[in-house]
């Protein structure tokens, strides 16, 4: 089972923090699951894996805040934002393994402690929501569902659209690449998706994306995702916004692999980082 959960959040006082909170809101979320299954969070834990879940920075107020001349800065020099009582944030996220999402559905849910600490600042959690008619960054899948829903179709549509909700950046050649082009971004999916689906996709799908899809329209900005301070600071350069794709290729079986995918960022976000809020996608 795949799902997307978003909490509603709000501040108890009026408080300055980071603006970029993905190493706490990661740091906060294995800590809920080591509190109710210490093996799976240290399964979770091990280097040099996809990590079966995404992460989101906090979303909402930070954009309210910011100075026109790019937001406050902190002693570090990192951006900080104030987050004021009585105005709504966010945090999501999505598992994309049935032992994850179970604990998640089952123990760390119904047990969810009624505010939560980031970096200094005290949330109370308002509400929860795991469904799309709940919220639209929220949901629940299977991987036969979407494939069944996806590559059965009788006629794909002709085109597609992405929202990239956080920064989103790939690396390519040793180089860091703030740009959606086609064969990344499936690329980035089909892997996301072949470390977790019980069933595969070939390899050729990125291949596809690549050559015979192309951008159709677009609306996105540049936006930078700052982690560390001081001598451990490092900055990840990203785009935001909305992209359109179109075939020009109109093979059946690769487009709904392509549909199929979309659907899937969903949950399984793009780029990298996806774990500490960079790539937070989905579907149009």
């Amino acid at each position: 089972m795949l799902i997307s959960i978003v909490l509603t959040l709000h501040a108890e006082q009026a408080v300055t923090v980071p603006a970029n909170l993905g190493r706490a809101t990661h740091a906060w979320f294995l800590g809920q699951v080591q509190a109710h299954d210490a093996a799976l969070a240290a399964s979770l834990h091990e280097a040099n894996q996809e990590r079966p879940f995404t992460v989101s920075n906090l979303w909402g107020m930070h954009r309210a805040n910011r100075r026109a001349a790019g937001g406050q800065r902190g002693p570090a020099g990192a951006e900080e934002v104030t987050l004021t009582p009585g105005q709504p944030c966010y945090l999501r996220l999505s598992s994309l393994q049935p032992e994850l999402t179970q604990v998640l559905t089952e123990r760390l849910l119904p047990a969810l402690p009624e505010t939560i600490t980031l970096a200094g600042a005290t949330l109370r959690v308002a509400s929860v929501a795991s469904t799309a008619e709940e919220h639209p960054w929220a949901g629940r899948a299977s991987y036969p569902a979407l494939v069944q829903e996806h590559t059965l179709s009788a006629a794909p549509a002709p085109g597609l659209a992405l929202r990239f909700g956080s920064p989103t950046v790939f690396k390519s050649q040793e180089q860091f690449v703030p740009l959606p082009l086609p064969k990344l971004v499936f690329e980035s999916l089909a892997r996301r998706w072949n470390a977790f689906a019980p069933l595969n996709l070939p390899e050729e799908v990125s291949r596809f994306a690549g050559e015979t899809m192309a951008i159709s329209r677009y609306q996105l900005r540049t936006e930078r995702m700052v982690f560390g301070a001081d001598a451990d600071r490092r900055a990840l350069p990203g785009f935001v916004g909305t992209v359109g794709y179109s075939f020009r290729n109109k093979d059946r079986y690769w487009m709904g692999l392509i549909h199929l995918l979309a659907a899937f960022a969903l949950y399984g976000g793009v780029g990298l980082q996806v774990a500490m809020g960079l790539g937070q996608a989905k579907r149009l």
